[in-house]
C-alpha cells in the first residue's frame, strides 16, 4: 500500500427535492453568475430545469442556459459552451444532467479560464492546471461517479477519440442527488449505470501491488452491492431506497475512496473501449465496458491468472476442482449478471463489425507505449481480445 494524499471538497446532499435547495447552496459560497449545463429534453420535459432556475432566482443569481450536451459529448459542443462562459463571465458552473453532461460541464470550467482548453486532453505534454471555475452537479442518471469525482471525458467528433483528464480542481464543490429524479429513467440506463460503476471498481481492484486488502475488500463489497442492487433495481425501478443505494454506490464507485494508497490500478479496458468503442461507434459506454471486460478477463485469466481466480473465488463466488475451471466459472457469473439487466456481452450484439475494430488497432499500443498496468496491454494483445469480444 503506498502512502497518499486525499481531499475530496464535495458537499453531497442526498433527498427529495434537493434541487430547491440549489440556489441557497450556492449563494452560500458566494458565487453570482452561473452557466447551467444540461442535454437535451428531459431536464426540460421533467420541469427539473425550471425548478433549477427557480431556485436560483430566488437565491438572487444570475443565470445563462447551454443545453445540447450529447451521450459521449463533443469537443465542438464543449468549446461552444466555453466562448459562452467567457462571453457571460460566469463565475460558476452547474452541471444538470447525468454522466455526458458533467463531463462537458467540467472541460467548460477550465475553458472558461485557461487558453486552449484541448491542450489539457491531449495525449502528451499536457500543460499544468492551475485554475478552474468551481462545478456543481445536479445528477439525473447515477454511472459515471462525476459527482464526485476529479475526471471528465470529451469526444472528438472528427477523429473519434475520446479524451480524459482528471484534476483535484474539477472535483465539484457541491453535488446534489435526488434519487425520485430516476424513476423516469429507461431500464437501459438502469444496467449501463451498473456496468460503469462495476467497472470503475473493476478497475481499481485489478491492481498488480499487493498489501492492498483493506481496498480490496471494500472493493468486493462494493461489487457485491451492485450485484445485488441493479437486478432488483431492474425490475422495480419506481424504488426510492434501491435508487439511493444505487445512486451512492455510483458516487462512492469513482470518487477515488477505494483506490486510496492504490498508486497502481488498471484502465486498460476503459481505454480500449473508449477508444475502439464507444469514441468510433458512439455506443453506451456502459454496454462497451461489458463487452470489453467480459473478453478482458478472458484474456487475462491466461496471461496473467493470479488476479483474475482472486476475483473469481472472492468476488464472484466460483468454486471448481481446478484454477481454470474457477476462473471460468466466475467469468460465467459476471455474465449472468450482464444477461440479468439484458446487456450485450459482444460487438454483435450491437451491430459492430469486429474486422473493422480490430482494424483499426494499429500503432496505439506497442513495447513502448502500453494500456493498463495489471494488463499492460500492447496493439497484439487488444487484437486478441477483441477477438474473444467479437
Amino acid at each position: 500500500m503506498n502512502d497518499f494524499v486525499y481531499y475530496n471538497n464535495t458537499k453531497l446532499i442526498y433527498g427529495k427535492g434537493v434541487e430547491n435547495q440549489i440556489g441557497d447552496n450556492i449563494k452560500q459560497l458566494g458565487f453570482k453568475n452561473i452557466l447551467i449545463v444540461y442535454g437535451q429534453n428531459s431536464v426540460v420535459q421533467s420541469g427539473l430545469l425550471d425548478r433549477v432556475k427557480s431556485s436560483l432566482s430566488a437565491s438572487g443569481l444570475k443565470f445563462v442556459e447551454f443545453g445540447g450536451v450529447v451521450a459521449n459529448p463533443t469537443k465542438t459542443h464543449m468549446l461552444q459552451g466555453v466562448e459562452i462562459s467567457r462571453q457571460q463571465k460566469v463565475d460558476f458552473v452547474l452541471g444538470v444532467g447525468g454522466g455526458s453532461v458533467l463531463d462537458e460541464a467540467k472541460a467548460i470550467a477550465i475553458g472558461a479560464v485557461n487558453d486552449d482548453v484541448w491542450s489539457f486532453f491531449e495525449r502528451e505534454n499536457k500543460p499544468k492546471l492551475n485554475k478552474c471555475l468551481p462545478i456543481g452537479a445536479m445528477l439525473t442518471l447515477p454511472a459515471t461517479g462525476s459527482e464526485n469525482s476529479t475526471a471528465t471525458v470529451i469526444r472528438d467528433e472528427k477523429t473519434g477519440f475520446k479524451a480524459s483528464f482528471g484534476h483535484d480542481l474539477m472535483r465539484p464543490v457541491l453535488a446534489f442527488v435526488n434519487p425520485q429524479l430516476m424513476f423516469t429513467l429507461p431500464k437501459v440506463q438502469i444496467a449501463n449505470g451498473a456496468s460503469d460503476m462495476l467497472a470503475h471498481m473493476m478497475e481499481r481492484y485489478f491492481s498488480p501491488q499487493t498489501d492492498v486488502v483493506a481496498t480490496d475488500y471494500l472493493l468486493k463489497a462494493g461489487m457485491q452491492a451492485v450485484f445485488e442492487i441493479a437486478p432488483k433495481l431492474y425490475r422495480d425501478n419506481h424504488n426510492y431506497q434501491l435508487w439511493n443505494e444505487f445512486c451512492l454506490l455510483g458516487t462512492v464507485a469513482h470518487n477515488g475512496m477505494l483506490s486510496l494508497g492504490r498508486t497502481e490500478q488498471d484502465w486498460g479496458t476503459h481505454n480500449i473501449e473508449n477508444l475502439y468503442l464507444s469514441g468510433t461507434h458512439n455506443i453506451a459506454h456502459g454496454t462497451g465496458l461489458a463487452i470489453t471486460f467480459t473478453a478482458w478477463l478472458k484474456y487475462m485469466s491466461n496471461k496473467r491468472p493470479n488476479k483474475i481466480l482472486q476475483f473469481a473465488k472472492e468476488v464472484m463466488g466460483a468454486t471448481g476442482n481446478t484454477d481454470r475451471e474457477i476462473m471460468d466459472s466466475g467469468i460465467a457469473n459476471l455474465v449472468s449478471f450482464y444477461k440479468s439487466i439484458d446487456l450485450p456481452i459482444s460487438m454483435a450484439d450491437v451491430g459492430i463489425d469486429y474486422k473493422q475494430v480490430n482494424s483499426q488497432v494499429n500503432n496505439h499500443y506497442n513495447s513502448q507505449s502500453r494500456v493498463g498496468a495489471y494488463g499492460q496491454l500492447n496493439d497484439a494483445d487488444i487484437k486478441a481480445i477483441f477477438e474473444l469480444a467479437k
